[in-house]
């Protein structure tokens, strides 16, 4: 009796066995995976109807190019990329005419067999005229004239977003010319009296900055300002 149950033991555990090695045996068939490096360090950066996607590899020689999708995958975009052998490489890719709005980004490095690494996975946005809208023109609160300079002070207006104003002008041979606020002072701007000629208007506008690491800065329409 002990022998038989001895047996019997044996036949479902062979059983088993093989039950085991029939479910893995699709994947033992394919041999060992292969996986490139992933994208290390993913990032994006907002444009005026685009985004720039930068990533690093690090020296791993058998990737030859990366594939991006966005739009639930039905957009894709290929990169070549050539690593150096034993340097960090900054992959940089801009993705143009994207209509504003945010969007997500799938990235997996390739190699010469296509084989794929694990997804990197970062969402972005783009900015355009909805965004464009938003944005006012900081006006010229006053000047004052002195002996050597006029000086044009702004409006206390200052969104996060801004960046400084842009100044255009006529000298006094009819040529125009260009300024802009010191970054260092955005209240107040000074042009020496001999650059100037103050019997013309000038024009201004401003320069906005959506993100700190924007790769496009937005401007206002210029306006122009009598000097009475």
């Amino acid at each position: 009796m002990k022998k038989i149950l001895i047996i019997a033991l044996a036949l479902i555990a062979f059983y088993n066995c093989s039950e085991m090695n029939d479910l893995h045996q699709e994947y033992l068939d394919k041999g060992e995976a292969i996986y490139p490096a992933k994208p290390d360090s993913l990032i994006s950066f907002s444009g005026q109807n685009r985004i720039k996607l930068q990533w690093f590899v690090y020296s791993d020689i058998s990737i030859n190019k990366a594939r991006v999708f966005w739009n639930d995958r039905a957009d894709s975009l290929d990169v070549s990329i050539a690593v150096t052998p034993g340097e960090t490489d900054t992959i940089e890719v801009l993705i143009e005419n994207l209509p504003e709005g945010g969007y997500v980004f799938e990235v997996f490095n390739l190699d010469a067999y296509s084989n794929k690494s694990i997804p990197v996975v970062r969402s972005g946005k783009s900015l355009g005229d909805i965004y464009q809208s938003s944005l006012n023109n900081r006006g010229i609160l006053s000047y004052k004239t002195t002996t050597n300079n006029i000086t044009f002070t702004m409006s206390s207006s200052d969104p996060a977003d801004y960046v400084y104003s842009e100044f255009k002008y006529f000298d006094s041979n009819n040529v125009e010319r260009e300024a802009k606020l010191d970054m260092d002072n955005l209240e107040t701007i000074k042009i020496p009296l001999e650059d100037i000629d103050t019997s013309k208007n000038i024009q201004f506008r401003s320069v906005y900055q959506p993100f700190d690491n924007s790769i496009d800065l937005f401007y206002t329409e210029y306006a122009e300002f009598v000097i009475e």
